[in-house]
């Protein structure tokens, strides 16, 4: 076999990464035609096709022979990275990237002010943070995409490595003046009258909330259907509907814009599960290391604060 070339590696990562030459011909600013003499030259030096050949417009396919040089591109990409860190820390952990990904529900609760502290220790270090639902999430970094991300529910992929997880009990988002405003507890049977938010099929949680209801033989009034949790906060708070959710994290006592979170005390209701996830067996570079490292000491902590219960009020 002779050497890969790194310009034909990188053609090749292209192609695979926006499904045809044409894109990435677009992307690129490189003629279809150089693309496709470097694929060729690629192929040659394998001894093996990387792409399927197909007629028509639709994506490309990866033959094996493809899909193991994808995990060879990664693979080189993920220890570039981690060599530059490592150059990079003989002098401080004074700069390097950190691609990182969430849920939207998260945008707004335990973040940015996490963030915030973070780069203000380390200024050179920056942030890609992307947010989608924790499928997409976890896939990324499955795809090495991602340095590490955040998912709630369950997570059923054995190649991800999980630095930290929780369980996070039910409560009912009750809005200001709505009849079950002042209820200590609920039960699902409680809320069966009245309209409610549902999240749609890209959560996991979607699954979860389903079987929930099934299993209480009640069929929601949907007065809305949507991937953000956000949106469902802040619909309840406007006094639209009811919604299922759990506490913001860094703020579990703390109370809602409007109305209440009133505890969902049934047996077919359980608690959502939130972790912390990283690719196993991937060795990441030294500036994300020290980030989910933080990252984790600050969700322990917020963890035993939530057990020791709401902060008692100064004695006068």
């Amino acid at each position: 076999m002779n050497a890969v070339s790194t310009t034909s590696l990188r053609y090749f990562a292209e192609v695979v990464r926006t499904g045809s030459l044409r894109a990435a011909s677009e992307t690129l600013f490189v003629a279809s035609s150089a693309i496709s003499r470097q694929l060729a030259m690629l192929e040659d030096a394998l001894g093996a096709p990387v792409l399927e050949r197909r007629q028509g417009r639709g994506k490309v396919k990866l033959t094996a022979a493809g899909e193991a040089l994808m995990r060879y591109y990664k693979n080189v990409g993920n220890e570039t990275r981690r060599l530059h860190s490592e150059i990079e820390s003989l002098q401080g952990l004074k700069r390097g990237a950190i691609n990182f990904g969430m849920p939207e529900s998260l945008v707004r609760d335990l973040m940015p002010r996490f963030l915030s502290k973070f780069a203000s220790r380390y200024p050179g270090i920056s942030f890609n943070v992307h947010v989608a639902g924790s499928p997409t999430l976890a896939k990324l970094v499955l795809e090495d995409e991602l340095d590490a991300c955040f998912t709630f529910g369950d997570v059923a992929m054995q190649d991800l490595s999980i630095l930290y997880s929780r369980l996070l009990p039910l409560f009912v988002l009750v809005p200001k003046g709505h009849p079950l405003e002042h209820y200590e507890t609920l039960r699902l049977s409680d809320c069966a009258e009245y309209s409610m938010s549902t999240l749609d099929t890209s959560l996991w949680a979607k699954q979860q909330y389903d079987e929930m209801l099934a299993k209480a033989k009640i069929r929601p009034r949907v007065a809305l259907e949507t991937n953000s949790y956000e949106l469902m906060r802040n619909v309840a708070a406007a006094g639209m509907c009811l919604t299922f959710t759990t506490r913001p994290l860094d703020d579990p006592f703390g109370n809602p814009r409007a109305g209440s979170y009133v505890p969902l005390k049934d047996p077919r209701a359980r608690p959502q599960r939130f972790a912390l996830s990283v690719h196993k067996g991937r060795n990441l570079p030294l500036a994300v290391e020290a980030f989910l490292g933080e990252l984790t000491a600050t969700l322990e902590d917020i963890e035993r604060r939530a057990k020791a219960g709401p902060p008692r009020a100064a004695a006068n």
